[in-house]
């Protein structure tokens, strides 16, 4: 696994911790975005490191080839001279660095590879994080108004578990009974108020001015006659 991967992972795992403890996204958020920074920081210097090796593998690898020329031609120059022990001797040299050389190159082509892809995945990392950075306000503004829903959801919630809309339907029952009991009693206490036997005379007194009345008015019309 590489550097970068374990720093991924690093962060990813705390991500999840915070979210498995329920902690505020909005706080999560701003030191997920810490550590990111910290990760590509680190991140950065592994592939600065990584470069700065490739460069000595590249100049260990030169160095092997200018001795390997070197020898081969001293072998060229112990056979001009007729020394054939010389020049097996500066064969084998040869043959020493070119061996060296060759495990040289292998590792310059995979450590070349690797530096590669270290950078691919830092460009990579450098990208989220900017995407993060540039979606931070609007993950906060969309996270404070999911919890404005939870809050009014858990206040419904609270009222209906808890009855009070019961409650109140029950108060107004009350309240409308009550106010039936008082216009039944204020009725009651009308009609029954003061003596039954004056009010039966006053109604036979009422009776009486009536009578009084069409009485007149005849006695009225029969002077008009004889008038």
């Amino acid at each position: 696994m590489g550097i970068l991967s374990r720093f991924v992972n690093v962060v990813r795992a705390n991500i999840n911790a915070a979210l498995n403890r329920a902690e505020d996204p909005s706080k999560m958020l701003e030191q997920t975005l810490v550590d990111l920074d910290s990760a590509y920081k680190k991140a950065k210097e592994q592939v600065a490191r990584s470069v700065a090796d490739q460069k000595r593998i590249e100049k260990s690898l030169a160095d092997q080839k200018k001795e390997l020329a070197k020898w081969s031609e001293r072998a060229v120059q112990a056979v001009e001279k007729g020394d054939d022990e010389l020049a097996k001797e500066a064969l084998r040299r040869k043959g020493e660095h070119g061996r060296i050389a060759q495990q040289f190159e292998q590792e310059l082509d995979a450590h070349t590879t690797n530096v590669e892809n270290l950078k691919d995945n830092l460009r990579d990392l450098e990208t989220k994080i900017g995407e993060i950075k540039r979606k931070k306000n609007l993950l906060i503004s969309k996270h404070k108004r999911a919890q404005a829903q939870e809050q009014i959801y858990k206040a419904v919630e609270g009222i209906q578990d808890g009855g009070a809309l019961d409650t109140i339907q029950r108060m107004e029952d009350k309240i409308e009974e009550m106010s039936h009991v008082a216009d039944a009693r204020m009725a009651l206490s009308d009609e029954f108020q003061g003596d039954a036997l004056e009010k039966r005379f006053e109604e036979l007194d009422g009776s009486d001015v009536d009578q009084e009345l069409l009485e007149l008015k005849q006695q009225m019309k029969l002077e008009n006659k004889g008038g």
